[in-house]
């Protein structure tokens, strides 16, 4: 078993606590969704778990490294982080979310984790840190230029942070989203603040620090089946992004990317 966090920790831990007291973005929508069901996981598919791999595989062994899960959730990204041997420190603005890591960290023993009530811009508020973890994420972030070097406060030289996203960089999803989600026939998923991340945002976060953007599918036409259509002949638009991103063609603009960061 893990030793307890506390007796590691690069900044007193009422620091942390006290990093709740910044907490300004609406929680409303993630407080029913964990209130309502505190089994419920973003990290159950496919994408989320290829992210988390991904995450895990750049920054390498985890024994005895600290590691940031900014909006955990109840904890799917914590609970494979403290396993690798990494002393976490879960955030979320949600409380109940928070409630269900700290539930579920003594269910499973993992003493190695500090679950808090904390939003990301007060990241520079926990010490010096390895890594930093993050799961869409970023694109609930307001005023994204605050985010920035926090982020770079908090990480140690030559420290890492891995976040998986989306990506506004295509007008046309864009359009989309603004004028057709949510209304009529077509579904809208997440809460009502955020806003897919948008190539500034990702330019200030490439001004702070060394940051290298990977697309690990192509994820564009396929949303026309799942929210236009609702699954009608989603195996076709499923083959035509296959095939251009096998073609490395237009991947810029696919809706789904991976931010690779660095600390130098």
């Amino acid at each position: 078993m893990n030793a307890p966090i506390s007796a590691h920790m690069t900044a007193p831990l009422h620091a942390i606590r006290a990093a709740a007291a910044h907490n300004p973005y609406p929680t409303e929508f993630w407080d029913r969704l964990y209130a309502d069901d505190p089994g419920f996981s973003e990290a159950t598919n496919a994408e989320r778990n290829a992210a988390l791999k991904a995450a895990i595989a750049y920054f390498g062994d985890l024994r005895g490294k600290t590691v940031v899960d900014i909006g955990c959730g109840i904890g799917d990204a914590t609970v494979a982080l403290a396993r690798c041997g990494a002393r976490v420190i879960a955030i979320d603005t949600s409380a109940p979310g928070i409630e269900a890591v700290k539930a579920r960290c003594r269910e499973l023993g993992l003493d190695a984790v500090e679950p808090v009530v904390c939003d990301a811009m007060a990241l520079d508020t926990l010490g010096e840190v390895d890594f930093v973890f993050g799961s869409m994420i970023l694109h609930h972030l307001e005023p994204f230029d605050e985010f920035p070097p926090a982020l770079k406060a908090v990480l140690k030289r030559g420290g890492k942070a891995f976040f998986w996203e989306n990506n506004a960089a295509s007008d046309l999803l864009i359009w989309f989203r603004t004028n057709l989600v949510g209304r009529l026939w077509i579904p809208k998923y997440g809460d009502p603040h955020e806003f897919p991340l948008t190539p500034a945002e990702v330019g200030l976060l490439k001004k702070a620090l060394d940051v290298e953007v990977v697309y690990p599918c192509m994820s564009f036409f396929t949303l026309a089946a799942d929210y236009l259509l609702r699954g009608v002949g989603r195996s076709l638009f499923v083959a035509i992004d296959d095939f251009l991103f096998r073609h490395r063609i237009g991947l810029k603009y696919s809706y789904r990317q991976y931010l690779y960061i660095r600390k130098s």
